[in-house]
């Protein structure tokens, strides 16, 4: 998840009901969309991959330029889906992940979280908007824990997992690329090669990406002040933290909790044609 999604963006949920088939799209923008099938099927076109997607079964779509489903005349479907941004990733990253999408049949697991969702609506208030991002989050999450498809998908070898998981799960210290190596028996240069190759982005910058994102999730959900978030999130000064706030997300801090990280759906932002078979 971490390689395909840009959750920090927010998440947005929505579900369509075609009683004799019709077409959605196109979307021409960006997007990672996470999509059940719950009644009927689906051909869904993304970028230049089709994928029929029936009944029971759900996948993560990708795409950089076009998305459209295609829902079969004569026959009664019913689709639900969760969207969010997709990360920056060089050409070569991106490439890899242009395959068919992983199709699974969707876990009680998934369908629950997908219909929490649902059931939260559109609402814009701080609570609402924070617990619909955590459900976004976790859904993804789920999805990948089951299908393990940034590790199949990408073989990724085992020292950049075990440094990824190391900087994932310890983003406030201080680490320089030697000591990363270190830690798995590989020289920085490797490792350095190794990360380029399979996450799009040397271990430092990854490093300071992490530290990054969690700081906008506590801007978003935490009453914490901007310097206590910082030195939590290992910068050495709020100023630091605030210019890289900007830097990736566009936005100072103040205005990232401003908009609280609401996300308009893809079909509202594009004014998509949604056609239903009479």
């Amino acid at each position: 998840m971490t390689t395909m999604t840009n959750s920090a963006y927010g998440f947005a949920f929505g579900e369509a009901f075609y009683p004799n088939g019709g077409v959605f799209g196109p979307l021409l923008n960006k997007h990672v969309s996470l999509v059940l099938m719950t009644e009927g099927a689906a051909t869904i076109t993304c970028d230049n991959e089709s994928v029929r997607l029936e009944k029971g079964q759900c996948a993560v779509f990708r795409n950089d330029r076009y998305y459209l489903a295609e829902y079969e005349r004569g026959q009664s479907d019913r689709v639900t889906w969760c969207e969010t941004m997709p990360a920056t990733l060089p050409e070569s990253v991106v490439q890899k992940l242009r395959g068919k999408p992983i199709r699974l049949q969707t876990s009680q697991q998934v369908a629950t979280l997908q219909r929490f969702g649902i059931q939260l609506g559109r609402g814009m208030n701080q609570s609402a908007n924070m617990l619909r991002n955590a459900i976004g989050y976790a859904l993804f999450m789920e999805f990948f824990h089951e299908a393990h498809i940034l590790e199949e998908s990408l073989n990724i070898p085992k020292p950049v997992v075990l440094v990824r998981s190391t900087i994932e799960h310890s983003y406030a210290k201080t680490f320089t690329v030697s000591e990363l190596a270190d830690t798995v028996g590989i020289t920085s240069q490797h490792l350095n090669t190794l990360f380029r190759r399979h996450v799009g982005e040397t271990p430092i910058r990854y490093l300071w990406r992490k530290r990054a994102e969690r700081g906008h999730f506590l801007l978003l959900h935490s009453g914490l002040s901007v310097s206590e978030i910082a030195y939590q999130c290992g910068y050495k000064t709020p100023f630091h933290f605030s210019r890289h706030i900007k830097q990736l997300f566009g936005l100072s801090p103040k205005a990232v909790r401003h908009q609280r990280g609401f996300r308009t759906p893809a079909n509202e932002a594009e004014n998509t044609a949604n056609a239903i078979f009479s």
